[in-house]
């Protein structure tokens, strides 16, 4: 299938496990694929830590007279899928295209905060810095922690909110969506969730730049590493909106998402993988 936009994970996807800003050589390759098809990052990160963390290694390798012509094909679906931002050139930064709510009819979510930070305090802390998900991220004592330790940390706190949900609901997830992406807990809204940032994404394309795309939008490349249930890619790589690939370790055999092998059988994970991606279809 020839691709006409690539959207992808960022923390253990554009960069190896345990890595929170991409290398030098897939800074590059991110902008030269950039120069031809649209290139979004679906994170769990809000916009200012994307800025800081993720944008910035890019601007580093961006020439001045293609700074704006880039940055138009550089978008952001942030906060687990439920904010989408694409570049303004006329004021020179990110501008939304979309915003997803939170369910407060479900339960509001100062009082969710409140309840799940006494029970989540021995394995990490709540981010309230984000306009719609909530966050807790996995204590990693200035990022000395053992990155095996700090996911273990994660699935606690997975299972602490899996717990109280459950409580509340039976059929949460028909109103809140919770991810484990190893460094921390996601909770999003339902309808806010990574596979309607595909959407999302290929709407705004469509009405913006005139593509063409298919009912499911099966011509945006999407590639993910965590795809197990409850991951926080697990709605991301179903295979409902995009053509998705794994490049994660736990990669369940089902006809979505495609796993990533180089050209002698040798699977690639994270970075590996998905540089071999880009550089095979764009």
């Amino acid at each position: 299938m020839k691709y006409k936009a690539v959207m992808m994970d960022f923390d253990g996807t554009i960069t190896e496990k345990g890595s929170a800003v991409p290398s030098e050589k897939i800074a590059k390759l991110l902008i030269s694929t950039a120069k031809k098809v649209p290139v979004a990052f679906c994170t769990g990160r809000q916009l200012e830590s994307f800025k800081k963390h993720g944008l910035i290694e890019l601007l580093k390798y961006i020439p001045k007279k293609d700074l704006d012509s880039v940055l138009k094909n550089i978008f952001l679906i942030g906060e687990n899928g439920s904010i989408g931002y694409f570049f303004d050139t006329d004021i020179h930064d990110y501008k939304e295209f979309y915003r997803s709510k939170w369910p407060e009819r479900f339960i509001k979510k100062e009082k969710l905060m409140k309840d799940l930070n006494k029970k989540i305090s021995k394995f990490g802390e709540i981010i309230n810095v984000h306009r719609i998900v909530l966050v807790i991220r996995a204590y990693n004592e200035l990022d000395k922690t053992p990155i095996d330790l700090v996911y273990k940390r994660s699935t606690e706190i997975f299972k602490i909110v899996q717990t109280h949900l459950e409580k509340l609901s039976k059929n949460h997830e028909k109103h809140l969506h919770i991810g484990d992406s190893g460094i921390g807990v996601i909770i999003c809204p339902a309808n806010g969730d990574k596979d309607n940032g595909i959407k999302k994404l290929g709407q705004f394309l469509r009405k913006t730049r005139g593509l063409k795309f298919s009912k499911n939008f099966k011509e945006i490349l999407v590639i993910g590493d965590s795809q197990q249930k409850g991951g926080n890619d697990y709605y991301f790589l179903n295979g409902k909106y995009g053509t998705p690939y794994t490049v994660g370790e736990n990669h369940v055999k089902s006809k979505y998402p495609h796993a990533v092998y180089d050209s002698e059988k040798k699977r690639l994970l994270h970075e590996k993988g998905t540089m071999y991606l880009m550089n095979k279809y764009f």
